[in-house]
């Protein structure tokens, strides 16, 4: 009866040239539902499925999908049907067929594409630049998109060319045009058009300075320039040559600072007085140092590194009905402090235990732009957000009170223990404090930012196994817990897992 209704009001309406719809129908097509999402355009509902006209009654989008949504300002409209999502123009008609995992917003004139958990792009006719055949890919950057296929990385550009084959460990951002790149474990530069200016033949390559850059090959520190000559090293500060009275002590050089250096037990100096200098050899006794009869680790400090996740199979995926978790990695960051330590000597001053209690901050950054990528699992999540609201930013933080215990070995460095290498390993029980989800989304002009604090079913506990090493008050850490993020049965079955960087305070 209330559909009838309807129906005979748009053909009255209509009839009567009060053009709420505009459309010239007859009173056959009968719409259950009507909502107008922009001006001359119209959502329509007829027995379950959805679909678009426009003023004049013309079907744009046939009334057989699931849910229509996200209709852009140049006629592009995402379409759902049996959970797959598809793209149509509302002029050039279909686009991508609805048999897509996701579909990302254009950006410029191509969009990303997820299907069977590979990933790819499309332009604006619907015609695939960049195969769906990748793990991830990262968003457009100045040009060029990089992508990774079976832990190998490449770049493409925005017009779907291949610029650097998917052969690479890894590739860092560009640099003043160029990009260090990691092939079999050796290091070298790229251009922007993907030629190799620099040979991927160092064991490690750092930042250009002065158009030149440090190279380390099998131990030795070379010096090359943007076009992969090796050169001279930079010019070194100025140097005085010395030689004092006893010949069987020599110095070849000494930097004028007036601080001088020691050569067994003399010091030698260098006084300036104006453009004259002095050389001043003096005789100092040398202590014997002590032995430490104490053990320090390093733990007391902060930590910080990037989160990621696993499945059983070792595969960062995660189911579908979770696909909403897909991590912006770069972005999942992990923080960590242990303000005090307890130190456990066991042999000498270089091997003991060391222990700790801190807390841990791990967030996951999700890789959200819209609500209707949410399915009934994921809106439970997240606060309630209107169906037009484009997401900036959101992400799931857990709070952890965190209780490691390692087994430290330092390796000296001019006699103090705590001045050389450490390594350390053991393991790290963890108790959840809190847990809540962040949304912060724009809608209709406004900025919004809500929570949603639950435990989503996390587990409460876990354990993890744990390894640092380092040089001095630096180091890098990682850790993977054999426990699973969720409850069993009640989540993914996902093992978390972080790589970072230490700051210890002692």
């Amino acid at each position: 009866m209330k559909s009838a209704i309807i129906g005979i009001l748009l053909v009255t309406i209509s009839l009567t040239g009060n053009n709420l719809l505009g459309q010239q129908t007859t009173p056959s097509e009968n719409w259950d539902k009507v909502w107008q999402m922009k001006p001359g355009i119209f959502r329509v509902l007829k027995q379950g499925q959805v679909g678009i006209i426009n003023e004049e009654g013309k079907i744009l989008v046939p009334c057989q999908f699931d849910q229509v949504y996200d209709l852009t300002d140049d006629d592009y409209i995402k379409v759902l049907k049996d959970l797959k999502i598809g793209l149509y123009h509302l002029e050039k008609g279909i686009i991508l067929p609805a048999e897509y995992d996701q579909i990302w917003p254009f950006h410029g004139e191509i969009a990303k594409v997820l299907k069977d958990r590979k990933m790819g792009f499309i332009n604006k006719d619907g015609y695939m630049i960049i195969p769906i055949e990748f793990n991830h890919i990262w968003p457009e950057e100045n040009g060029l998109i990089k992508v990774l296929k079976d832990g190998r990385m490449g770049f493409f550009d925005t017009s779907g060319k291949i610029v650097l084959p998917t052969e690479y460990q890894q590739i860092w951002s560009f640099d003043d045009g160029l990009a260090r790149v990691l092939k079999d474990g050796k290091m070298g530069y790229v251009d922007r058009n993907g030629n190799m200016v620099v040979p991927a033949i160092y064991d490690q390559v750092w930042a250009f300075r002065d158009g030149k850059a440090k190279a380390l090959q099998a131990g030795t520190i070379l010096y090359i320039d943007k076009q992969g000559r090796v050169v001279d090293a930079p010019a070194a500060p100025e140097t005085t040559a010395i030689i004092s009275a006893d010949t069987t002590h020599v110095v070849t050089t000494i930097e004028p600072s007036g601080s001088g250096v020691r050569i067994g037990s003399e010091r030698v100096e260098v006084k300036r007085d104006g453009s004259s200098r002095e050389i001043i050899i003096r005789h100092e006794e040398i202590r014997k140092r002590h032995r430490n009869r104490y053990f320090e680790g390093h733990l007391a400090g902060i930590n910080l590194g990037i989160n990621s996740y696993i499945d059983a199979a070792g595969n960062e995926d995660v189911p579908e009905e979770y696909s909403f978790m897909e991590l912006n990695h770069e972005k999942s960051v992990e923080f960590s402090i242990f303000p005090v330590q307890q130190d456990i000597r066991l042999i000498g001053s270089r091997f003991g235990m060391v222990t700790s209690m801190g807390l841990k901050y791990n967030n996951y950054r999700f890789d959200l732009v819209s609500p209707t990528q949410l399915n009934p699992i994921g809106e439970a999540w997240f606060p309630a957000m209107p169906e037009d609201a484009k997401i900036t930013k959101s992400k799931l933080t857990v709070l952890w009170l965190t209780v490691p215990l390692l087994l430290e070995l330092q390796i000296p460095d001019g006699g103090n223990s705590r001045d050389g290498i450490y390594l350390a390993g053991g393991i790290e029980g963890s108790m959840r404090l809190r847990s809540h989800t962040k949304v912060i989304y724009f809608s209709e002009g406004s900025r919004f930012k809500r929570k949603n604090r639950d435990d989503f079913d996390l587990n409460g506990f876990r354990y993890s196994f744990i390894a640092r090493a380092g040089y001095r008050s630096i180091g890098i850490y990682g850790s993977y817990s054999p426990v699973s993020l969720f409850k069993t049965n009640k989540g993914p079955e996902l093992y978390p897992y972080t790589i970072g960087i230490s700051f210890n305070f002692n």
